[in-house]
C-alpha cells in the first residue's frame, strides 16, 4: 500500500477525502499535506482511458456490427482489466507543491 510522502503512514484511497475532479492533488487523512501520484502512475492513467475507450469502440461495433468484434472487445477488457490491477499495485506517491 503506498505511503504518505509527508509523514510516512500507509494511505488506504478509501480513508482519502474527496475533493473535485478539477484538483490534481489529495490530501493526507492523517497529517493533511497535499502529494499526487508519479510520472509513472500517471502515464498508466491515461494508457488506461485509451484503452477505455477503445474498448467502448469495440463494444460498439459488437453491438451494432455483429459477433465479428466478439474476441477483440473481449480481449480488450482483458487488458484493461490487467492494466488497473498493475497500475493499483504500482501506484507511488510524490509531495505536490502548489504554486510551483
Amino acid at each position: 500500500m503506498p505511503e504518505c510522502t509527508h509523514c510516512k503512514t500507509e494511505v488506504d484511497g478509501k480513508d482519502l477525502r474527496d475533493q473535485s475532479l478539477i484538483k490534481t492533488y489529495r490530501l493526507c487523512p492523517h497529517c493533511g499535506n497535499s502529494f499526487t501520484v508519479d510520472k509513472v502512475t500517471r502515464h498508466l492513467q491515461i494508457i488506461g482511458i485509451v484503452l477505455a475507450l477503445f474498448s467502448l469502440a469495440l463494444t460498439l461495433l459488437l453491438y451494432f456490427k455483429g459477433t465479428d468484434w466478439l474476441i477483440p472487445a473481449v480481449t480488450s477488457y482483458v487488458l484493461l482489466g490487467i492494466l488497473i490491477y498493475i497500475g493499483n499495485k504500482r501506484v507511488a506517491f510524490v509531495p505536490y507543491n502548489m504554486g510551483k
